[in-house]
């Protein structure tokens, strides 16, 4: 038998035969099984002949096709739900027509292929074996994903045994007693605490075991950290269950006018809120959980808690990403619908984002509030993103505990041979409406129906354990009695529980901040001679040379220092102070205004070489990376990496500061509400390009007015910076400041290379960063029109201000818009006496800009007989306009009202 004849036999997908034997030839091992006998046969010339095997040649392939078909899909058969009104339909895949045969065949016996121990069963013997594997209560996806290393790894050790879980009596007995606690305890909820919301977990109660089993059996394969992101549904439970929350505690936070001693600030809902704790492992290994906060944009915390384990495995060395294990526990209906879930995925891989693999439960109740997955989803599965990064799926049954924890058992093993993310999608349903006040049979009565018959998982499951004789009738009664007793007690004690870690933070409100120490001229020239050199093996773009040549004139003080090098010697000062840096976004390497070029590439090889990481042996760690095209969850990521890494200066850039809009919910949620609704702190950095240069709307405005509308109690620092030497300095506070805020500083296009955009050596080795700059007049006296401003217009007001010859105006640049230093600003405007005319000026839209937050600030410090007044684009429901002609007519008008005659 050759190639070519079974070819024309039309049997055979030629493309995966192709690839398959090209890989045998190169390595035997590197393919299944069944491929290996196959090409053993060819390769050997051997030839079973048709009265052995009772069938014509072409058989073989069809037996092939057969085997792979199942592998393929089988789990589209499997018995994964709980609450299903009919066994799966036969899809037309698996039918025998399909696959080339008839209902005549079946008593035919045929070749294995390795499937099985036996050489030869018939095709209805190895149909039953293949149903029985891929088919059962759990269904897998795992081909097809260019891995034929995985998919031989998973066939090894899910087809000897036909995919059947094997547990000890311990682990049977561990399922139970979890399942115990996690049923009582929402039971003991719902009739103490009657109509209050708690998001139940009855109907996927497995999915504590299963998170459990995780962390127990993570443990025994070198993982010790584990950093966890989930929703709602079932977050009481897990903190109470897996985390050992107190009952006592939780209890409390149930009560009427209950508040925390230790709160401070708005705090949140019982069932948003984080938790960290250390505990040891039924094994004994000693493991750290922290579960982060969630608001109610479900899927939100993906790539916070990426960056939190990304942080966690930097700070400790865990260069093979084996001991910090991210865990995401999702929603069906969320995890199908929202984005950020894509765009989390998408940093698997990525040098500067991949956290080694997350393990991503679902809790797939097959609904999302209302909506049906047929009218939420247009996929097969909710986790058919995972298609995309080759990351394997397990569809399990809430209702059978033993295979959703084998599942576990391979999930971990995958995630720490391949590094990999692997889901696992828990079929189960819930029992009551999206809350505990909702009435789902509004919508779904059929379902509600169904669901209102079921029995709960635990009596399933236990009446099993006593049935296989694994566990005694008046034990499981004992178990039970204890635990209720217990609930019960803890009841009684609430309010004395243990505190919750994440709220006993001390929030430094008033903390000021230290002075940060100056860095001489010297030590600058130092640093920036260490940032301009160029290694002799390295070809630099001719125009990178040059630009290195004029940084080395900059710090020769040959010329005055631009944006791009002050920007260099504050990261280079911080290094030095062996203090870390991480700074992301896309494009961020060279900049998207080409300014910085922190990353030198070879134009030969393509080697890259980034100075930063080149200053001295003991300095601070340098990375600095372009990120895929995604704001939210990249936003995301920096921020929890800004969380768990706090002595780090952590930065994402926007490309252009418009395009923080798709990252608004991590703003809103995370960014500037996180300390006073979790006491989370971060110090993240936001760079975010702003400045109207006539380029149209998403590329003129970063919306200050947005930050400085969520500008409250201290929680961040809004900064408009105008020079080289305050963006150095800026840099440096941010980096050490004890106090830690997030910092959104609003940085310059057109100022990046303008003439007047310049600072000496010794601006930035003296002085600090300033709240207000004020210009160097001679005297105050005769000033009649004082102007506020923010920003770049400054560059223009004092163009325009020399070239009509208006000596008795004055411009005062507000740098920190918050928090905003009234003291200073009345000292200020105190220091003109004879000022008849006050004007804020923007370039922004009136409705825009930091006009309306600044307006009553300015009044309240200004003598009452002062008019105070704005020139500025007129209202506008687009940051700006298309055209540039119109832009400059817009200049125009605004230069026109402030400097007009008679004024």
């Amino acid at each position: 038998m050759n190639r070519e004849d079974m070819i024309d036999n039309g049997c055979l997908n030629l493309d995966v035969f192709e690839e398959n034997y090209a890989l045998y030839q190169k390595d035997r091992e590197a393919v299944d099984a069944s491929w290996q006998s196959l090409f053993d046969q060819l390769d050997n010339g051997t030839e079973q002949s048709k009265s052995q095997l009772h069938l014509p040649l072409e058989g073989d392939w069809r037996i092939h096709n057969l085997i792979d078909a199942y592998r393929t899909y089988g789990h589209l058969l499997a018995n994964t739900n709980p609450i299903a009104m009919q066994a799966p339909l036969e899809p037309k895949e698996l039918k025998l027509e399909t696959l080339g045969f008839s209902e005549n065949d079946l008593s035919k016996t045929f070749p294995t292929y390795g499937i099985t121990k036996e050489k030869t069963l018939s095709l209805a013997e190895l149909i039953n074996i293949l149903r029985e594997t891929y088919s059962n209560k759990i269904g897998i996806e795992y081909m097809g994903m260019q891995n034929p290393e995985l998919e031989k790894w998973i066939q090894e050790r899910i087809e000897p045994n036909r995919f059947q879980p094997n547990l000890s009596i311990d682990q049977k007995q561990m399922i139970l007693q979890y399942l115990n606690k996690s049923e009582l305890l929402e039971s003991f909820l719902h009739t103490k605490f009657v109509g209050q919301k708690r998001f139940s977990i009855e109907g996927a109660e497995t999915l504590i075991p299963m998170l459990a089993a995780v962390i127990n059996d993570g443990a025994l394969k070198n993982v010790d950290e584990f950093i966890i992101g989930m929703a709602h549904r079932g977050r009481l439970n897990v903190l109470s269950n897996i985390f050992d929350k107190s009952y006592a505690e939780i209890f409390s936070e149930f009560q009427e006018g209950y508040i925390p001693a230790s709160l401070e600030g708005s705090g949140d809902v019982k069932y948003h809120k984080g938790f960290y704790s250390e505990l040891k492992t039924i094994n004994g290994h000693e493991v750290k959980l922290t579960l982060t906060p969630n608001p109610s944009h479900l899927e939100a915390v993906d790539g916070v808690v990426e960056g939190q384990a990304r942080a966690r495995q930097v700070l400790r060395n865990d260069v093979e990403q084996e001991r910090v294990l991210p865990i995401l526990i999702h929603g069906d209906a969320a995890l199908s619908g929202q984005g950020v879930v894509y765009e989390t995925m998408q940093l698997c891989h990525l040098d500067g984002y991949s956290t080694g693999g997350t393990i991503h439960l679902v809790v797939n109740n097959q609904i999302g509030f209302t909506t049906l997955p047929e009218d939420g989803r247009s996929t097969q599965y909710c986790t058919d993103v995972a298609h995309a990064f080759g990351a394997p799926v397990f569809h399990v049954n809430a209702e059978d505990p033993d295979g959703c924890i084998h599942a576990v058992n391979l999930a971990i093993e995958l995630r720490q041979k391949f590094h990999c993310d692997v889901f696992i999608d828990l079929n189960c349903y819930r029992k009551y409406g999206h809350n505990e006040g909702d009435e789902p049979s509004f919508t779904q009565p059929l379902a509600y129906l169904e669901i209102r018959q079921k029995r709960p998982i635990r009596d399933l499951y236990r009446d099993k354990l006593i049935e296989e004789g694994v566990l005694e009738q008046s034990r499981a009664e004992n178990l039970e009695t204890e635990f209720k007793s217990a609930l019960q007690q803890a009841l009684a004690e609430q309010g004395n529980g243990k505190s919750n870690p994440v709220d006993e933070a001390v929030h430094k409100k008033n903390v000021t901040n230290s002075r940060i120490p100056n860095v001489s001229k010297q030590s600058l020239q130092e640093v920036g001679e260490l940032i301009c050199t160029i290694p002799d093996d390295l070809s630099v773009h001719p125009k990178l040379v040059a630009l290195m040549k004029e940084r080395q004139a900059m710090l020769a003080e040959a010329r005055p220092l631009d944006w791009g090098m002050a920007e260099l010697l504050a990261y280079g000062t911080i290094l030095w102070e062996g203090i870390s840096i991480r700074l992301s976004g896309q494009d961020t390497c060279r900049g998207t205004f080409s300014h910085r070029h922190a990353l030198l590439m070879d134009q030969k090889n393509e080697c890259r070489y980034i100075p930063l990481q080149h200053l001295k042996p003991l300095q601070g760690r340098f990375d600095v990376y372009n990120s895929p095209l995604s704001e939210y969850a990249v936003l995301g990521f920096e921020f929890g990496y800004s969380v768990a890494n706090p002595s780090a200066l952590v930065i994402w850039e926007a490309q252009f500061g418009d395009f923080c809009n798709t990252a608004q919910v991590l703003i809103d949620q995370f960014i500037a509400s996180s300390e006073q609704k979790w006491c989370q702190r971060s110090s993240l950095t936001m760079l975010l390009p702003h400045g109207y240069e006539g380029q149209g709307p998403e590329h003129s405005s970063a919306r200050i007015e947005r930050f400085l509308t969520l500008s409250a109690d201290n929680n961040m620092r809004v900064v408009n910076p105008t020079t080289p030497a305050q963006l150095f300095h800026l840099l440096r506070r941010q980096a050490l400041s004890a106090v830690k805020k997030p910092l959104i500083a609003f940085t310059p296009k057109g100022l990046l290379r303008h003439p007047k955009c310049v600072s000496s050596l010794d601006d930035l080795a003296q002085g600090e960063f300033q709240e207000f700059l004020e210009e160097p007049l001679n005297k105050k006296e005769g000033i009649e029109t004082l102007v506020f401003c923010s920003g770049r217009i400054f560059y223009d007001l004092v163009v325009e201000r020399e070239k009509r010859k208006k000596e008795g105006m004055a411009i005062v640049r507000i740098e920190q818009l918050y928090p905003l230093n009234l003291n200073r600003l009345k000292e200020i405007i105190g220091n003109y006496k004879g000022i008849k005319r006050c004007i804020w000026v923007q370039e922004e839209p009136n409705n825009m800009g930091a006009w309306s937050y600044i307006q009553p600030h300015l009044r309240e410090c200004l003598f009452t007989q002062i008019p105070l007044e704005c020139i500025s684009r007129p209202r506008s429901a687009s940051t700006a306009v298309g055209s540039h002609a119109i832009h400059n007519k817009e200049y125009e008008e605004i230069m026109k009202q402030l400097f007009r005659e008679g004024q």
